[in-house]
């Protein structure tokens, strides 16, 4: 007999929190594998993403990765293995951008869950018996520890007679400008030239402050840091990277590489005078299924009714969907940002010099990135905006 089990992990975000919680600096050798492997696989989701999802692109890297520690820790042979071997960054990360984290699991009454599983909470539920009631009560929860930036992630039809499990994360952050923009200084109505060169109009931030600004041979990006001052660990950004070309050509062929070059010309130059016009936005753009995007990176086994996550249960387990949806909002003050990962699980019985100051003004398509500026964590989220 088949049934199902649905993981959820949600994600809410930055506006981003000032808690922070003194943490060990990682060595050198650490920092240069966690780098790697942070850059490595966001990056590639993120490319494969570009190369087939149509329109203004968020994405949360940290988002998918704790979902995917998640379901590591049930995974076991074959599909241990291929879990493992995915580059993942920094579980925890020497960092300045630190957030407010919930997990917890709901199951059914009948499902009964192997021990070793770490989680911070534990709900029975009747999620086959009674599913409006189930998604109610989950719903509730992803709503308080998300502040309400995600009033609900399951419905009544996400679960079947068969439904087990529902596992839930939430991250909340909350964060200002370091150098706030100038709402007396916002244009309304500033020309937006889209991909496919139609004209559009925006509302356009305006400010002139000392900022990190790096350029290359096709790229142009900017460090607009969040206001971490006073708090141990690398600071949060939020990079803004404005090709000379096509941005989805940019963004579909951005390799680690790359990224990571252009993140460390930023973390290695001194801050300079630089003027940056960013548009205000808010990007809603729906839920996308991650699985096409992680079978190109090479996770494959998860999602066939092979796949080993008896850590869980007895009951055989498989994926058959990764899901996520993204909220992200920027304006004067600072950035808000939410991100929501889900899992469905079947059952089976440095720049040249230049003169000051340096302008930077985002009136065409462009990347995003909101991250440490530091090149040893995983980005929080990152994002293509191509219509206003």
């Amino acid at each position: 007999m088949k049934s199902t089990l649905l993981a959820v992990l949600a994600l809410a975000g930055l506006s981003l929190g000032h808690n922070c919680h003194a943490q060990e600096a990682p060595t050198a050798d650490v920092q240069s594998q966690e780098a790697a492997a942070s850059n490595t696989f966001a990056v590639d989701v993120f490319r494969n993403l570009a190369q087939t999802q149509p329109g203004n692109l968020v994405f949360s890297p940290t988002g998918l990765e704790a979902i995917l520690r998640l379901l590591q820790q049930g995974a076991r042979g074959e599909t241990a293995a291929e879990l493992n071997a995915l580059p993942l960054g920094q579980a925890v990360a020497f960092t300045a951008m630190n957030p407010q984290e919930a997990c917890a699991l709901f199951l059914d009454d009948s499902f009964e869950l192997k021990e070793g599983i770490t989680v911070d909470s534990v709900y029975r539920l009747p999620l086959a018996t009674n599913p409006v009631a189930a998604a109610n009560a989950i719903n509730n929860w992803v709503d308080i520890r998300t502040n309400g930036l995600i009033p609900a992630i399951v419905s009544a039809q996400d679960f079947s007679p068969l439904t087990r499990m529902v596992a839930a994360g939430a991250l909340y952050l909350k964060e200002r400008w370091l150098h706030p923009f100038n709402r007396y200084a916002t244009q309304q109505d500033v020309v937006f030239t889209q991909s496919d060169g139609t004209l559009a109009t925006v509302t356009m931030m305006h400010n002139q402050a000392d900022y990190r600004y790096a350029e290359g041979e096709d790229w142009q990006a900017v460090a607009l840091y969040y206001d971490t001052e006073g708090r141990l660990g690398e600071p949060g950004c939020f990079i803004g990277i404005l090709p000379k070309g096509d941005a989805r050509d940019f963004a579909s062929s951005l390799t680690p590489d790359k990224f990571q070059w252009i993140r460390e010309s930023l973390a290695l130059t001194y801050e300079q005078d630089t003027i940056v016009m960013l548009p205000r936005f808010e990007v809603n753009p729906g839920t996308l299924s991650l699985v096409s995007a992680l079978n190109a990176c090479g996770l494959n086994d998860i999602f066939t009714p092979t796949a080993n996550f008896s850590g869980f249960s007895n009951n055989p387990l498989y994926i058959s969907n990764i899901l996520q949806r993204c909220y992200v909002k920027t304006d004067e003050e600072g950035t808000e940002a939410a991100a929501v990962t889900a899992v469905t699980m079947d059952t089976w019985s440095a720049p040249p010099d230049s003169q000051f100051p340096r302008e930077i003004i985002f009136n065409r398509p462009f990347i995003w990135v909101i991250c440490d500026l530091n090149t040893n964590t995983t980005p929080y989220f990152m994002g293509l905006f191509e219509q206003p």
